[in-house]
């Protein structure tokens, strides 16, 4: 992970709720754009569950977990048109930003935009590649979805506790489930007996 900023990466911000609009509006502009210029009202993300992506094209581990982000975002989007991802950039320059920004399929702030530093202030970004889940009501959900979506993939998905838990718990039953079958039965090609 790279670092970026002075601030403690993961940690959570109490799980406070958040006015988008506040936090990814600013007095002159209340849009994000899509990689083709077009400009989205962040009042269209009200509602819906967020993934806030704080990344870079300078960085390798950013790049390398693109592929990765790009995925699981569109099994995820695939099954529920209300989420979003948003690029908050830590480019260095315009030409940077849109070369990585072209190949990402979801949102953007602007690039320079002011609130690239408050928001990393505010969900504690010590390092990129980072994801923060903000979930419909504002309410920050967990400031490491990125573990969580290397974990689970898009089955982590809303990013809650609880649907962690439900995997968890589903991943033991599942490895109990096998364990048992391999105590239970010896194979010898096509011929299985008790053991």
């Amino acid at each position: 992970m790279a670092a970026v900023g002075g601030e403690d990466n993961g940690a959570s911000d109490g799980g406070e709720c958040h006015d988008l609009k506040s936090i990814l509006a600013g007095d002159e502009r209340d849009f994000l754009i899509h990689n083709n210029g077009d400009q989205v009202p962040v009042s269209e993300l009200i509602g819906k569950n967020i993934l806030l992506y704080f990344s870079a094209q300078w960085c390798g581990p950013c790049r390398a977990f693109l592929p990765k982000l790009i995925e699981e975002y569109k099994k995820i989007k695939d099954k529920d048109s209300a989420f979003e991802v948003v690029f908050i950039s830590s480019d260095e320059d315009q030409n940077s930003f849109e070369d990585f920004f072209s190949g990402m399929p979801w949102l953007a702030l602007p690039f320079g935009d002011v609130r690239k530093k408050s928001l990393s202030r505010l969900f504690k970004i010590r390092g990129i590649p980072s994801l923060v889940a903000i979930g419909p009501t504002g309410k920050t959900v967990t400031t490491d979805a990125k573990l969580l979506l290397l974990i689970h993939g898009a089955d982590a998905y809303p990013f809650t506790e609880e649907r962690i838990k439900e995997l968890v718990e589903n991943k033991e039953k599942t490895g109990e489930e096998q364990e048992e079958t391999k105590e239970g039965y010896v194979c010898d090609g096509d011929v299985c007996r008790k053991a």
